[in-house]
């Protein structure tokens, strides 16, 4: 009898470890798993976003009409047209064809500049009857000529007049920091509507109190041209920039170091401005204002029924962070819930699919990357036949599948020709389409194709 109770209860222990093993095997399967940057990247957004509350609230309070937000800058120099009259000049009055001119010319419009801009401050307290001991006026050294030479680079290289040089307006710089919103204000209705006395033109404005930066900073960016004089008694134009801050905001954001979080983003995402403000805007959502950590993430993912936020994780996931697995579970999730509609409303499962075949065409699983692309293509043309102009781009992914990874042109050509007769001519995909028909030609040794 006690040999059997022995038996028993080794025989129980064994069913508990295995038990045991059981439910941790499908907790591993059910939880993502996250890397340490993965984390940190999203201990950063929660962070972000409670930098984002307090920026608005204080804006809020400092500014509760809403003033600044509305001040109209002017249609002409929110949005100027990029004219010869508006490239910088060398100091003998031409465009200027180098960065050797340009900081040549800039070295000359400093003292000038800054002899400006104090008499705007000047005009300011005058009419406001406020000389507050609080605002500061900051002139910051020439650019970086480094720096420059990479903004000019990559951003105006393509500007027509150029060179790129001639469309750098922040070499030479500088700040005024108020203490009140009525001398802000003042400040911008003196500069866009200069009196007789004034030695500047206002050419180009942003209202950040109207467009917040991406760290959620407030201010007013202008850029004004001058007059210089040169060496030989005559004259030429330098357009200088001037930031014109509210103390409170600029203050509360050194405290916060939100300048910390853009350069984090920013480093994600390539730098790139305009994809960073879509990213932030996208991970807003995801959040939901929760702590975006590992739990969360494993509760979204399994149990979301919210389809946006599930695209936006897989862009989160695969794009940004790499994290591929996560992907994948999140786009299979997606895939539950439409297919779980009515067919007739069944039109995202082809989104889920064609998100699927990217991912694993990511990992270089090739075969589950064309199952996925045939499964797209196959929701589409159940759905709307070939009239769907997506057909298009599952044709061109499929062709860049046979092209790249499996190294079959000629299927991959014949799908390249179907998603050209697909697309209009103004469809932005068509040049990759005609990059990648001319990508096989080369490979042919068909230079004429």
């Amino acid at each position: 009898y006690t040999q059997e109770l022995q038996q028993l209860a080794l025989t129980m222990e064994v069913l508990d470890q295995v038990t045991t093993e059981n439910d941790n095997a499908l907790a591993a399967e059910k939880v993502p798993v996250i890397s340490e940057k993965t984390a940190k990247f999203l201990s950063m957004i929660h962070g972000y976003l409670d930098t984002r509350k307090q920026m608005d609230a204080k804006y809020a309070d400092e500014d509760p009409g809403e003033l600044l937000a509305n001040f109209d800058v002017g249609a002409e120099v929110a949005k100027p047209s990029y004219t010869q009259e508006l490239q910088q000049q060398s100091v003998d009055g031409k465009p200027v064809m180098s960065m050797s001119e340009l900081y040549e010319a800039a070295e000359l419009a400093k003292p000038v500049y800054e002899k400006i801009v104090q008499k705007l401050v000047d005009k300011v307290h005058a009419a406001t009857d406020d000389d507050d001991d609080d605002d500061q006026v900051v002139f910051a050294p020439l650019k970086g000529a480094k720096r420059a030479e990479e903004k000019a680079n990559d951003d105006y290289a393509q500007r027509v007049p150029g060179p790129g040089a001639s469309w750098l307006f922040d070499i030479v710089r500088g700040s005024i920091t108020f203490a009140s919103t009525g001398e802000l204000c003042k400040c911008m209705e003196l500069l866009k509507e200069p009196d007789d006395e004034a030695e500047f033109v206002l050419v180009k404005a942003k209202n950040r109190f109207q467009n917040p930066t991406l760290s959620d900073y407030r201010d007013f960016n202008v850029c004004i041209q001058i007059t210089v004089p040169n060496a030989d008694g005559g004259s030429f134009q330098h357009i200088c920039e001037l930031q014109i801050h509210h103390i409170a905001i600029k203050s509360l954001s050194k405290e916060l170091h939100s300048h910390h979080y853009y350069e984090f983003f920013r480093s994600y995402f390539d730098g790139a401005t305009a994809r960073l403000a879509e990213r932030i805007t996208d991970l807003e959502m995801i959040a939901s204002g929760e702590k975006m950590d590992s739990e969360y993430l494993t509760t979204l993912v399994n149990t979301s029924n919210d389809e946006g936020r599930l695209t936006r994780l897989v862009d989160l996931f695969r794009d940004c962070l790499g994290e591929y697995e996560l992907a994948i579970k999140a786009c299979e999730r997606l895939l539950e819930i439409c297919k779980a509609r009515p067919h007739e409303e069944n039109e995202v499962p082809g989104y889920a699919y064609n998100q699927l075949g990217v991912t694993y065409q990511r990992m270089e699983k090739y075969d589950k990357a064309l199952e996925c692309y045939e499964k797209y293509k196959e929701s589409l043309l159940s759905v709307s036949g070939y009239k769907d102009p997506q057909i298009a781009t599952v044709c061109n992914n499929l062709g860049l599948l046979y092209d790249q990874d499996f190294g079959k042109y000629d299927e991959a050509f014949e799908l390249y020709e179907k998603a050209e007769k697909l697309l209009g001519t103004e469809d932005p995909l068509l040049a990759a389409v005609y990059s990648n028909k001319s990508s096989i030609y080369q490979r042919r040794g068909d230079y004429d194709g």
